[in-house]
């Protein structure tokens, strides 16, 4: 089970019917509105820093894609 979208839900619950600072409900809010693509980004993180779960680097993808692209483009030009 996913806790990320709970707590997510719990802290959007607090925000409308507790009084709540700006500096304490910030994150609460950025989870609520970030919605699925973020709680997913940062279940990946989670478990990349307590699990050492392997992290993907979309730039690094797109670097190597890129490189390859140039190493290809070289070779085709000699």
């Amino acid at each position: 089970m996913q806790q990320i979208p709970l707590l997510a839900h719990i802290g959007a619950w607090g925000q409308r019917y507790t009084p709540a600072s700006k500096e304490l409900s910030i994150r609460s809010e950025l989870l609520e509105e970030g919605g699925e693509r973020i709680w997913k980004a940062f279940m990946a993180e989670l478990r990349s820093l307590h699990l050492g779960a392997p992290r993907r680097s979309v730039f690094a993808e797109l670097q190597m894609a890129f490189e390859s692209a140039v190493k290809q483009q070289a070779v085709a030009g000699k």
